[in-house]
């Protein structure tokens, strides 16, 4: 953890645009430099977020997973076709409904997780490391109040009207 001074700016107040391409160009470099050690391994970010998507919801149903990772249904159907040839991951019909396939994760796949999630923490103190405890503390707030200000805008799914602009 780099124990630099805090962040202090003598530039005028940016605008809203302005933060909002600043925000823009930084989440397009981390998502980048996030992919790094997965991309080394030969791993796709999307195969990474299928993987612990899957592992946070349990055995999810695929469709679910289309619609959360915001993927076509060719695409997640391509990506766990893959880590279910690899042995990472198992599909079978949910018993409750015969038309869905849910998804698991075996026991190679859990220790595949185990390496994903090592080069995650590791890789985000990496990214995160010349932040101080309290630029960190202040970052993730400022996130979660700036996602909630804008989720609580956002339509209902399947409302394609536009959101308020003001």
């Amino acid at each position: 953890m780099s124990s630099d001074k805090p962040l202090k700016s003598s530039r005028p107040e940016p605008s809203g645009a302005q933060l909002s391409d600043a925000l823009m160009r930084t989440t397009h470099a981390l998502r980048r430099f996030a992919g790094q050690p997965y991309q080394q391994r030969g791993w796709s970010p999307s195969r990474v977020l299928l993987m612990l998507a899957v592992n946070e919801a349990g055995t999810p149903r695929m469709g679910d997973l289309k619609d959360r990772l915001g993927v076509t249904g060719r695409s997640i159907t391509s990506l766990v076709d893959g880590l279910e040839d690899e042995g990472l991951l198992r599909r079978y019909h949910d018993p409750g409904d015969r038309r869905s396939t849910r998804l698991e994760i075996t026991a190679k796949g859990h220790e595949h997780l185990g390496e994903i999630r090592a080069l995650h923490e590791a890789h985000a103190e990496l990214t995160f490391g010349i932040l101080t405890d309290a630029e960190r503390a202040t970052l993730v707030d400022v996130l979660e109040r700036l996602r909630d200000h804008v989720a609580g805008r956002l339509p209902e799914p399947g409302d394609h009207r536009s959101p308020p602009v003001a």
